[in-house]
């Protein structure tokens, strides 16, 4: 009886560390591992032309300077909501770099142009993650003469 209580206790905990247990990056952290980056990026500008930021996309590389590899995974932003960053999504902050903001790949490519050549829309591809591609000399062909097998 003890074994079989022990063993549900285990698996309920199990359960709601796993579905509970997402890790939430703040913002002063955010902006520790970006600023730098974000200083040299060109400068955006909104398509109405009010608005101008900074802004950087998540990449491997940018995800690899946040210490994760979840896709997606969750910030707390400028406001300090809760969002939920995937690749290819947008890091933006206003140009004097005070906050950071998370915006949607295609929301951020249709409203937002490079303010150097405004004319020119941004349109980036969402990088494949190295353990989603497959090799062909990873895959065994499983093509074998039957005569072979005989042997």
């Amino acid at each position: 009886m003890k074994k079989i209580l022990l063993t549900l206790i285990g698996a309920v905990s199990l359960m709601t560390v796993s579905v509970q247990g997402k890790e939430i990056i703040p913002e002063n952290y955010l902006m520790e591992r970006l600023i730098m980056e974000m200083e040299v990026t060109p400068t955006y500008i909104s398509a109405d032309g009010e608005n101008k930021l900074k802004a950087i996309q998540v990449d491997s590389r940018v995800m690899k300077k946040l210490a994760t590899n979840e896709n997606p995974f969750y910030v707390y932003d400028g406001d300090g909501k809760e969002q939920l960053v995937r690749r290819g999504d947008y890091f933006v902050a206003p140009t004097r770099l005070s906050s950071i903001f998370v915006i949607e790949k295609d929301k951020f490519e249709s409203q937002f142009r490079d303010e150097s050549v405004p004319e020119k829309s941004i349109k980036t591809k969402v990088e494949a993650v190295e353990a989603e591609i497959l090799k062909p000399e990873d895959v065994d062909s499983g093509t074998m003469d039957i005569k072979e097998t005989e042997r």
